[in-house]
């Protein structure tokens, strides 16, 4: 079993060094810290910080990492994987890491410990990813598709989301729909993605000036939303937002300047959080099936622990479906 002293040894550092690093604690150079990394990927050296582990060599500890930990979809995902965890017999850990390097996300998984890890991080960049892969870890990734031996993903259809929700509005006569943008990761960029294919495939013009910029705050969208009112001129017949949260900041700004929704502007959302129904009006939205997410990652990421079923990784697809409440309405009624 190879140790943290051969690490140091072939790093030419000091074992607390090579702890330093795997930690990410104490102020190394980015050199030294390459140079260990790069040892521990060639000596495939996967620490454990659990005596308890060590000593039993089975960890049965599965690692969520993650961006966040805050708001309703994070609180679904976590209960959801904790549960499936708890149902096979493991220990779930939560890391989260939000401002992070991709090289400091990586030392986090790598000094976890744990068996198996579940990732949302668009953080991580390609290169470590691949990086990751060579330590023969089992990994699921939640935030993007990526399939090898012992890699799987999970993730949300969103651009079929998105295009039952434009569509939907299409079929309510809208004709010119506007988008308000989240940040720039997995997620938004599906989701744009598919309405521009789906609006182009509908004969309906993309317009710029109709696309505004909320990174999936509620604030953010509602000051945005605000400075489009005070400029005045024509409005579109709809909005799409990339979340709830964004369509709810859209909401109130238009209802702050006189605005009526949806009898001038219908507002579709996305991912169906927990407030969605008791927003005013309650907002029509595409539902996210995050609790399925949380499971089938969890359930998955234990298979490939187990080496059962296909001797592979493998991508599933999650369908979101759309949720018709009172945020929109036919054109011209």
């Amino acid at each position: 079993m190879v140790t943290i002293k051969d690490v140091a040894r072939e790093s030419g550092v000091a074992i607390s060094t090579v702890s330093n690093v795997l930690n990410n604690v104490g102020n190394v150079s980015p050199e030294t810290t390459k140079r260990v990394l790069e040892t521990v990927e060639r000596l495939k050296y996967i620490p454990n910080v659990n005596a308890k582990y060590l000593k039993s060599n089975k960890k049965n500890t599965i690692g969520l990492f993650v961006s966040s930990v805050q708001g309703d979809f994070y609180r679904q995902l976590v209960q959801a994987v904790h549960l499936q965890c708890k149902i096979n017999g493991y220990i779930l850990n939560i890391y989260v890491s939000n401002e992070n390097t991709s090289e400091e996300i990586y030392s986090m998984v790598i000094s976890s410990g744990v068996e198996g890890a579940i990732i949302m991080n668009d953080g991580l960049s390609d290169n470590y990813i691949d990086r990751l892969e060579r330590l023969n870890m089992p990994i699921v990734f939640i935030d993007r598709e990526y399939r090898s031996e012992r890699v799987s993903s999970v993730i949300i259809d969103n651009a079929y989301g998105v295009a039952q929700a434009v569509e939907y509005l299409a079929k309510l006569g809208h004709r010119r729909i506007g988008y308000v943008h989240g940040v720039n990761n997995f997620d938004e960029k599906a989701r744009f993605e598919s309405f521009k294919a789906t609006m182009k495939r509908l004969g309906l013009e993309v317009e710029e000036k109709f696309m505004l910029s909320g990174y999936f705050e509620e604030a953010v969208a509602y000051s945005e939303m605000y400075k489009l009112l005070m400029r005045g001129g024509e409005l579109p017949d709809a909005f799409f937002c990339a979340n709830d949260e964004m369509a709810q900041g859209c909401i109130r700004a238009m209802t702050a300047m006189g605005v009526q929704v949806p009898e001038q502007v219908s507002v579709v959302g996305f991912d169906d959080s927990i407030l969605a129904p008791f927003y005013r009006p309650a907002l029509t939205t595409v539902h996210s099936p995050v609790v399925e997410l949380g499971s089938k990652s969890a359930t998955e990421v234990i298979r490939l622990v187990r080496q059962e079923g296909e001797d592979h990784g493998i991508c599933q697809r999650l369908k979101p479906s759309l949720v018709m409440r009172d945020s929109c309405k036919l054109a011209g009624d």
